[in-house]
This record gives C-alpha cells, structure tokens and sequence, in this order.
C-alpha cells in the first residue's frame, strides 16, 4: 500500500482531534515505508500528547499489541483487500485506510532514518506516568 505523505498525515492526525504533533514519513531506497512518525515538542506537553495519542490507538485496539498480531498477517496479502487493514463503508464502498499506532520505546530506534536518531530525546513513560 502507498504511504501517505507528510501532510496528509498531519491533517489526519488532527481530524482524529490530536493537536501540536509534526509527521514524518520514513523511506527507504524502494519507497515509502509505510510507516510515519508523529514528532512532538521535547517538553512535558509534548510527551503528554504523545501519550494521549498512544492511548486513543490503544483503547480502539489499534496500538502496538494489535499491530504486532496484524503484522505477520499483512505480509504478502493485497493490502487493498486486508480488513486488518482497509474498512469498506457499507453504505459508500468507500475504502478507509486503520491506522495503528503507538509510544515508540529505545527498541524502535532502529526503524528510524539517522537524523531521527540524532534529535530523539528518550524519556521514561514510568516515571512520567508516576509524576501525573
């Protein structure tokens, strides 16, 4: 499937209501990656609504634990066709893109392009959550 680009994330992002976050969207030498970050300011507000944009992924099951299910499952398929991934309106037979998400940890740094990397500031969600 064809990754969206920066800006039309953004504009997604804030249709779900989510406010302040910047896309990125990763490639590599064949493309677009499918993959997008949501970069944040490096303060307290900026974890905050990151956590609160995890959250909403979480709570309509669509964080990290169910794309790690979904994931072996995509691999291989017509992605236009996956219903793990597209939701076909009923009523339009409107194809809609799901959209996962969730807070990356030190183990994604790996999926990240080199100046990601650079300017990534790591911060410990446990003592956040403890400081709320």
């Amino acid at each position: 499937m064809e990754g969206y680009g920066n800006k039309t994330m953004d504009n997604k992002i804030r249709d779900l209501g989510f406010m302040g976050g910047k896309s990125k969207s990763l490639y590599a030498r064949d493309g677009h990656l499918g993959i997008t970050l949501i970069k944040y300011p490096s303060d307290q507000s900026g974890l905050r609504d990151a956590v609160k944009l995890a959250e909403y992924f979480e709570k309509n099951n669509h964080g990290r634990k169910s794309w790690a299910r979904v994931q072996p499952l995509t691999l291989g398929k017509d992605d236009e066709k996956n219903p793990s991934l597209v939701k076909v309106d009923e009523r339009t037979g409107e194809k809609k893109r799901i959209f996962y998400g969730y807070l990356a940890t030190v183990a994604d740094l790996d999926k990240v392009d080199f100046e990601t990397r650079k300017k990534v500031t790591i911060e410990s969600l446990k003592e956040y959550k403890a400081f709320k």
